[in-house]
């Protein structure tokens, strides 16, 4: 569950404004079958209307510091699934989905329209005798007058011991303007 955990960091530290977001949560839907195995489904809609996002490109293609990047004003909303699946032998394995519903950001400074889209895939598997996981987050936003991008990439995999120390931790963080 460190994946989803360092997830759930990324998407906040760089999809988020400091004004937060409005979330609307379903109710958790269970499910067990023959085997003894159980599944969880939880969905969430988080609402990114009036939120900030800095765009830092140039118009030459060269990456800013986040900070002295062009401000965006976003709208739309961001669905989040997850499922969690208990089986027999005690071990949990977890899928989470993101999808941006008519996400889109306007720039402050220029009006000009950004498409935002993500890519989002996360796996995880817990037990007492350890656990591992992935996950890969693509954001991409593009201008819809100049065809400027920005392409965000968050991966990582990971395996955990019995006795808690993690064996293996990868992580890639990258920025890319095009």
């Amino acid at each position: 569950m460190k994946s989803a955990a360092c997830l759930c960091a990324i998407v906040l530290s760089c999809s988020l404004s400091p004004a937060g977001y409005a979330a609307a949560v379903s109710p958790i839907l269970q499910g067990q079958s023959a085997n003894g195995a159980e599944r969880t489904i939880s969905e969430s809609l988080f609402d990114m209307t009036d939120s900030y996002y800095s765009f830092p490109c140039t118009a030459d293609g060269e990456l800013l510091p986040i900070t002295d990047g062009e401000l965006l004003l976003m709208e739309g909303q961001i669905y989040e699934r997850w499922s969690t699946v208990l089986d027999g032998a005690g071990e949990y394995h977890t899928n989470i989905n993101v999808m941006p519903i008519g996400l889109r950001g306007t720039s402050v400074e220029t009006g000009e329209e950004f498409r935002v889209s993500e890519e989002n895939r996360t796996i995880a598997n817990q037990r007492l005798e350890g656990g591992s996981g992935m996950f890969r987050q693509v954001i991409k936003m593009v201008g819809k007058d100049t065809h400027r991008q920005f392409r965000l990439v968050a991966a990582g995999t990971y395996n955990i011991s019995s006795d808690g120390i993690i064996i293996t931790d990868r992580f890639v963080y990258r920025e890319e303007c095009r």
